[in-house]
């Protein structure tokens, strides 16, 4: 059984390794990336070094490489700074899961079971990178949302939120609101916050805007599924109710994204 466990604790940590590393190689490299290539290097190693550095009956350290895959009889007990070592790590390792798990479940509630309904609500798009060409790939999946949303709902207003973007020359903004007049919306129901950087920004500076126009308080977020649970702490920090259209992350990037949102949720919960 110890030895079934340590395997499958060796396979989580190769996971995570292959996770935290995937985005770095299309050039993401963000908290959630260090965190889980922290991770799954630690978990990986613990699980195969578990009962590396034994003693014989004279303290002589007699098998300084125990691996999961040695069947010979280890010595009779780990080193004392060893076992300390290895405990140590192992706590930190369940103390990192079961935080990253507390937060994941009301993550997982605003995102997945938290939707619009027919209430009237103000669709809020939240930016993110674009090109030159128009949106990134994950700014695109959530204008789609929000399209969706409006084309269901007539009546609903949009605000598209996001700064200036040097690489694109214009702000998040503009390049969110001439892909929806693009796709049949009427610029009429389109307002634009164009001066936020940040989660923070995006709902403080658009509440402003819901505020002077007018606008129902009541929002449905667009923006992607590991991201909506911060953005509905900003939302009822200023006043606003937020329920989701989730967009969809693509899978190799959406592990180190959730993990680095999990970070950003502890931030928004405590510090800000």
């Amino acid at each position: 059984m110890k030895r079934i466990f340590r395997a499958v604790c060796a396979f989580a940590g190769l996971l995570a390794l292959a996770f935290g590393g995937a985005p770095v190689l299309f050039g993401v490299l963000n908290a959630g990336c260090l965190a889980l290539l922290g991770f799954g290097a630690l978990l990986f190693a613990l699980a195969v070094l578990w009962d590396a550095f034994r003693l014989d009956a004279g303290n002589q350290i007699v098998r300084s490489f125990h691996t999961m895959w040695d069947r010979r009889p280890p010595a009779a007990r780990p080193a004392a700074w060893w076992r300390r070592l290895r405990a140590a790590a192992a706590l930190l390792l369940a103390a990192g899961f079961l935080i990253g798990a507390a937060v994941s479940v009301p993550m997982a509630r605003q995102a997945y079971f938290t939707p619009p309904g027919e209430e009237p609500r103000t669709a809020l798009v939240l930016g993110c990178q674009v090109e030159r060409e128009g949106p990134s790939l994950m700014l695109a999946r959530r204008l789609e949302a929000a399209r969706r949303y409006l084309e269901a709902h007539p009546d609903a207003p949009v605000v598209v939120s996001g700064g200036y973007e040097e690489r694109a020359g214009t702000s998040e903004a503009a390049v969110m609101a001439a892909w929806l007049i693009e796709r049949g919306i009427d610029p009429a129901r389109i307002h634009l916050e164009d001066r936020s950087h940040s989660t923070e920004e995006n709902l403080a500076f658009s509440a402003e805007i819901i505020g002077r126009e007018g606008l129902p308080r009541a929002l449905a977020v667009a923006t992607d599924g590991f991201h909506q649970y911060r953005a509905a702490i900003y939302a009822r920090k200023n006043g606003l109710a937020a329920a989701a259209l989730p967009a969809g992350t693509p899978w190799g990037l959406f592990p180190s994204y959730w993990v680095r949102d999990i970070f950003g949720n502890l931030k928004a919960l405590i510090l800000d």
